[in-house]
Protein backbone atom coordinates (compact mmCIF):
# COMPACT_ATOMS: atom_id res chain seq x y z
CA UNK A 1 0.00 0.00 0.00
CA UNK A 2 2.97 2.46 0.83
CA UNK A 3 3.84 2.40 -2.85
CA UNK A 4 0.20 2.94 -4.17
CA UNK A 5 0.08 6.29 -1.58
CA UNK A 6 3.79 7.02 -2.99
CA UNK A 7 2.36 7.22 -6.36
CA UNK A 8 -1.07 9.42 -5.36
CA UNK A 9 1.05 11.82 -3.50
CA UNK A 10 3.23 12.24 -6.84
CA UNK A 11 -0.18 12.60 -8.99
CA UNK A 12 -1.54 15.28 -5.74
CA UNK A 13 0.22 18.57 -8.13
CA UNK A 14 -1.39 20.80 -4.48
CA UNK A 15 1.19 19.77 -2.54
CA UNK A 16 5.27 20.80 -2.77
CA UNK A 17 7.73 17.73 -3.17
CA UNK A 18 8.92 18.57 0.08
CA UNK A 19 5.90 18.41 1.78
CA UNK A 20 5.07 14.69 -0.34
CA UNK A 21 8.39 12.86 1.17
CA UNK A 22 7.73 14.12 4.67
CA UNK A 23 4.40 12.90 4.70
CA UNK A 24 5.08 9.58 2.91
CA UNK A 25 8.25 9.11 6.00
CA UNK A 26 5.25 9.60 8.14
CA UNK A 27 2.76 7.14 6.89
CA UNK A 28 5.82 5.17 6.55
CA UNK A 29 6.03 4.91 10.46
CA UNK A 30 2.70 4.86 10.86
CA UNK A 31 2.04 1.85 8.50
CA UNK A 32 5.26 0.24 10.53
CA UNK A 33 4.09 0.22 13.78
CA UNK A 34 0.40 -0.31 12.16
CA UNK A 35 0.41 -2.84 9.61
CA UNK A 36 -3.16 -4.09 10.35
CA UNK A 37 -4.79 -0.52 9.52
CA UNK A 38 -5.79 -0.33 6.19
CA UNK A 39 -4.60 2.93 4.19
CA UNK A 40 -7.29 3.01 1.08
CA UNK A 41 -9.17 5.58 2.87
CA UNK A 42 -6.11 7.59 3.11
CA UNK A 43 -4.94 7.25 -0.20
CA UNK A 44 -8.32 8.59 -1.22
CA UNK A 45 -8.01 11.79 0.50
CA UNK A 46 -4.63 12.13 -0.47
CA UNK A 47 -5.67 12.17 -4.57
CA UNK A 48 -7.39 15.80 -3.35
CA UNK A 49 -5.39 17.20 -0.49
CA UNK A 50 -5.00 20.61 -0.52
CA UNK A 51 -2.20 22.42 1.93
CA UNK A 52 -3.80 25.87 3.26
CA UNK A 53 -2.13 28.89 5.22
CA UNK A 54 -5.01 29.68 7.83
CA UNK A 55 -5.38 32.47 10.29
CA UNK A 56 -4.29 32.03 13.71
CA UNK A 57 -7.47 32.87 14.65
CA UNK A 58 -9.30 30.03 13.00
CA UNK A 59 -6.49 27.50 13.82
CA UNK A 60 -5.56 27.47 16.93
CA UNK A 61 -2.84 24.52 16.50
CA UNK A 62 0.23 24.76 14.63
CA UNK A 63 -1.45 22.68 12.07
CA UNK A 64 -4.97 20.89 11.66
CA UNK A 65 -6.42 18.42 9.41
CA UNK A 66 -10.41 19.44 8.33
CA UNK A 67 -12.27 16.83 6.64
CA UNK A 68 -15.12 18.76 5.43
CA UNK A 69 -12.77 20.68 3.09
CA UNK A 70 -9.84 17.54 2.89
CA UNK A 71 -7.44 20.50 4.07
CA UNK A 72 -4.36 20.33 6.06
CA UNK A 73 -5.00 23.95 7.47
CA UNK A 74 -1.75 25.33 8.79
CA UNK A 75 -0.98 28.04 11.20
CA UNK A 76 2.30 29.35 10.14
CA UNK A 77 3.06 31.57 13.10
CA UNK A 78 3.07 28.53 15.09
CA UNK A 79 4.30 25.77 12.67
CA UNK A 80 7.25 27.18 12.15
CA UNK A 81 8.03 27.08 16.20
CA UNK A 82 7.31 23.40 17.15
CA UNK A 83 7.99 20.08 16.30
CA UNK A 84 6.80 19.96 12.82
CA UNK A 85 6.87 16.31 12.70
CA UNK A 86 4.89 16.06 15.58
CA UNK A 87 2.07 18.05 14.52
CA UNK A 88 2.12 16.62 10.87
CA UNK A 89 1.75 13.00 12.39
CA UNK A 90 -1.20 14.31 14.42
CA UNK A 91 -3.10 15.70 11.68
CA UNK A 92 -2.52 12.94 9.62
CA UNK A 93 -4.07 10.53 12.14
CA UNK A 94 -6.77 12.45 11.02
CA UNK A 95 -6.56 11.81 7.64
CA UNK A 96 -5.83 8.59 8.08
CA UNK A 97 -9.05 7.76 10.64
CA UNK A 98 -11.59 10.41 8.58
CA UNK A 99 -14.59 8.92 7.79
CA UNK A 100 -17.41 11.47 5.68
CA UNK A 101 -16.78 14.80 7.66
CA UNK A 102 -15.42 13.66 10.90
CA UNK A 103 -12.69 11.62 12.11
CA UNK A 104 -10.92 9.09 14.85
CA UNK A 105 -13.44 8.77 18.23
CA UNK A 106 -15.35 11.76 17.00
CA UNK A 107 -18.44 12.05 15.86
CA UNK A 108 -21.04 14.74 14.17
CA UNK A 109 -22.30 16.29 17.41
CA UNK A 110 -18.55 16.12 18.64
CA UNK A 111 -19.66 14.69 21.46
CA UNK A 112 -16.09 12.58 21.71
CA UNK A 113 -13.84 15.64 20.73
CA UNK A 114 -11.86 15.76 23.87
CA UNK A 115 -11.05 11.73 23.87
CA UNK A 116 -10.61 12.06 20.28
CA UNK A 117 -7.84 14.39 20.70
CA UNK A 118 -6.55 12.44 23.73
CA UNK A 119 -5.89 8.92 21.89
CA UNK A 120 -4.59 10.80 18.86
CA UNK A 121 -1.78 12.52 20.84
CA UNK A 122 -1.19 9.14 22.63
CA UNK A 123 -0.52 7.44 19.17
CA UNK A 124 1.45 10.71 18.04
CA UNK A 125 3.58 10.53 20.87
CA UNK A 126 4.06 7.01 20.26
CA UNK A 127 5.15 7.02 17.01
CA UNK A 128 7.53 9.98 16.88
CA UNK A 129 7.91 10.96 20.55
CA UNK A 130 6.20 14.17 22.66
CA UNK A 131 6.26 17.52 22.76
CA UNK A 132 7.41 19.86 25.47
CA UNK A 133 4.24 21.60 27.41
CA UNK A 134 1.90 19.56 25.41
CA UNK A 135 -1.83 21.18 25.12
CA UNK A 136 -3.44 17.86 25.29
CA UNK A 137 -2.11 16.58 28.43
CA UNK A 138 -5.73 17.29 30.46
CA UNK A 139 -7.24 14.79 27.56
CA UNK A 140 -4.64 12.34 26.95
CA UNK A 141 -5.26 11.53 31.26
CA UNK A 142 -8.78 11.62 30.92
CA UNK A 143 -8.25 9.56 27.95
CA UNK A 144 -6.05 6.49 29.42
CA UNK A 145 -8.72 6.72 32.84
CA UNK A 146 -11.46 5.96 30.02
CA UNK A 147 -9.52 3.42 28.67
CA UNK A 148 -8.88 1.81 31.83
CA UNK A 149 -12.54 1.61 32.21
CA UNK A 150 -13.87 0.68 29.08
CA UNK A 151 -10.80 -1.34 27.96
CA UNK A 152 -7.82 -0.57 25.22
CA UNK A 153 -9.20 -2.75 22.59
CA UNK A 154 -12.23 -0.80 22.73
CA UNK A 155 -10.83 2.66 22.32
CA UNK A 156 -8.34 1.48 19.33
CA UNK A 157 -11.55 -0.43 17.32
CA UNK A 158 -13.43 2.82 17.83
CA UNK A 159 -10.92 4.91 16.78
CA UNK A 160 -10.11 3.08 14.04
CA UNK A 161 -13.58 2.33 12.57
CA UNK A 162 -14.96 5.31 13.80
CA UNK A 163 -17.16 3.76 16.11
CA UNK A 164 -18.11 6.59 18.26
CA UNK A 165 -21.15 4.55 19.76
CA UNK A 166 -19.09 1.51 20.96
CA UNK A 167 -17.37 4.08 23.25
CA UNK A 168 -20.56 5.47 24.79
CA UNK A 169 -22.01 2.22 24.73
CA UNK A 170 -18.82 1.35 26.77
CA UNK A 171 -18.86 3.85 29.31
CA UNK A 172 -22.28 3.04 29.85
CA UNK A 173 -21.85 -0.24 30.98
CA UNK A 174 -18.90 0.70 32.81
CA UNK A 175 -20.54 2.91 34.66
CA UNK A 176 -22.88 0.66 36.16
CA UNK A 177 -20.40 -1.87 37.20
Amino acid sequence: MIETIKMTLNNNENITNEVKENLLELITIFNNNFKEIDLANLNERLKTLIIKRESMFLVKLPCKYNPYTNELLINLGLFEDCDAKHWLMHALLGMITAKENYYGLNNEENTLVGLNEGYTEIITNNLVGDVENNIFMGDIVLTNIIGKAIGEDTLYNAYFNNDSESVIRAMIEAEGK
